[in-house]
């Protein structure tokens, strides 16, 4: 992956060292010095010490005194954490989209998914993780509550990490996987918010699972 500024700087820095951490580039537990990144993407440290405060915030790094900006282990703990919290808000935007989605809603929700299924197909685990996310924007879209979709989307740092680590192991479960997000695009286009609310939470919960257990093997 190379850096190319364009737009907003800090923001292109804070994406550009969140998906070297997320995609494992950067592993958990080591240092990043801003003079080498400085170097490896042309600009001054301002912008990338500015990015390291944004990550410590999505929980990718520690500034930690005297040792510098640390990327952050991932515990059992925190993948607990995290999907105690993924699970209420998901369950809620499938729930609100069941019941306010529009058309054009559903043709991208639909759009996602047939995207995820060619991935599946071809075992492509890259794009199916990518189409993974248009999935969610989509169904957040047709939820229609921007504060909803705001908090799931702060979490987008620690879900995409997580998410990205759990299925470079899972190559032979997508079929499986895909199912699930087929079931709730099925409940929601039906309207029927109950039943896409407790396939999300059946998501959820596969997903800690395995989350935990690739923890335990590391």
């Amino acid at each position: 992956m190379t850096f190319q500024p364009n737009g907003n700087l800090v923001d292109q820095v804070t994406h550009y060292i969140s998906e070297k951490i997320i995609r494992n580039e950067f592993k958990p537990g080591t240092r990043i010095y801003d003079s080498k990144l400085a170097e490896e993407m042309g600009i001054s440290r301002t912008p990338i010490r500015e990015a390291f405060r944004i990550l410590e915030r999505n929980h990718l790094v520690e500034l930690i005194p005297r040792r510098g900006v640390v990327v952050t282990e991932i515990s059992e703990a925190q993948i607990e954490w995290f999907y105690d919290i993924f699970e209420q808000l998901y369950a809620l935007v499938a729930l609100r989209a069941a019941e306010n989605h529009t058309v054009a809603d559903i043709e991208a929700i639909e759009q996602a998914l047939s995207n995820m299924e060619r991935c599946v197909k071809n075992r492509d685990t890259i794009g199916y993780y990518d189409y993974i996310f248009k999935f969610a924007a989509a169904g957040m879209k047709a939820a229609g509550n921007p504060l909803l979709e705001s908090m799931i989307k702060d979490l987008w740092p620690s879900n995409r990490r997580i998410q990205f680590a759990s299925l470079q192991q899972r190559e032979d479960d997508l079929k499986e996987n895909v199912k699930l997000f087929q079931r709730v695009a099925e409940y929601v286009i039906k309207r029927n918010g109950e039943m896409a609310e407790m396939v999300i939470r059946e998501y959820a919960q596969t997903e800690k699972r395995f989350a935990k257990k690739l923890v335990n093997t590391q």
